[in-house]
């Protein structure tokens, strides 16, 4: 098969990290990348999943662009140094792109600090560890762009999702703090806010799709369907690129315009879980399984 040179690409020549890339969104902006000219690097901590992946990646990469796979946890500062080095080489890091993130759907009532202080660790402060890791290796390229994906869920009241709104929010305020410290630096840092994606090819995330979820969401969402990996991979790839090179420190909203309504009500769904005695002793303000 003949590759395509990289040399008239807009990436040739750029280094990209993608935490999180073993597929679903990340997956899909390593593509993105990789199409246009870039050298990928992909972490994720399934070395086996993330092996074939980046198998895959080679066989379609330009001539001239690389494919790199290195294992590792996104919450772990070692790791992710090796994977910044890993990716760096001999010129630096032009682009790091995060696509960590987990939320649950559990009632605040129901909750416990622990669960809650796990959201907000996975959420915000893997985008911490990664932004610690590039700066430096940006710098040394004379600048650079990273890339997160927040969720439509910073910016709106989803009721059951106390944690994961709070992490997407304090990941939010990180990027702007972020932004705002390393701009004079030729860095820029970016949020992406996608809707509900489909991702058939993440396991876990398909069998988040089971049952009534698709519908409720559905009903507040414009454009009437599902969000796919493909559809946030352009916005990270726009962000990534020079062609959004005048802008840091910014929130794109990639949702089929569901930020327009409100949040989908998935109390009938908590109900068939969690049994309508439960639900309603939340909606007293009392804890169940404790005395009133």
């Amino acid at each position: 098969m003949t590759q395509t040179s990289s040399q008239t690409l807009p990436l040739h020549g750029k280094s990209a990290l993608i935490i999180g890339g073993a597929g679903g969104i990340g997956g899909a902006g390593a593509r993105a990348l990789l199409a246009d000219g870039a050298s990928v690097t992909i972490m994720s901590r399934d070395e086996a999943r993330i092996a074939a992946f980046a198998s895959e990646l080679a066989a379609v990469a330009p001539a001239g662009a690389s494919v790199r796979h290195i294992a590792g946890d996104s919450l772990v500062e070692d790791d992710v140094a090796a994977a910044v080095a890993h990716a760096s080489g001999d010129i630096g890091l032009d682009i790091c792109v995060s696509t960590v993130g987990r939320g649950s759907t559990t009632p605040l009532l129901l909750g416990d600090a622990e669960s809650f202080t796990n959201e907000l660790r996975i959420n915000i402060t893997s985008a911490f560890v990664a932004i610690k890791a590039c700066v430096p290796a940006m710098a040394a390229a004379g600048g650079g762009s990273m890339v997160f994906t927040s969720s439509v869920i910073a910016a709106q009241s989803f009721p059951y999702m106390s944690g994961y709104c709070a992490g997407k929010a304090g990941l939010e305020a990180l990027v702007r703090t972020a932004a705002d410290e390393f701009g004079h630096l030729g860095i820029r840092v970016n949020c992406i806010r996608p809707g509900l994606v489909n991702s058939p090819d993440n396991p876990k995330v398909a069998a988040s799709f089971e049952g009534d979820r698709p519908a409720a969401f559905l009903e507040q969402t414009p454009l009437g369907r599902l969000g796919v990996p493909a559809d946030i991979a352009g916005a990270i790839r726009f962000l990534a690129g020079p062609e959004s090179s005048w802008a840091t420190g910014t929130f794109v909203t990639v949702d089929g315009g569901a930020h327009l309504r409100r949040a989908p009500d998935v109390q009938q769904r908590l109900r068939q879980e969690l049994g309508d005695d439960v639900v309603d002793t939340i909606l007293a303000g009392r804890i169940p399984g404790q005395d009133s």
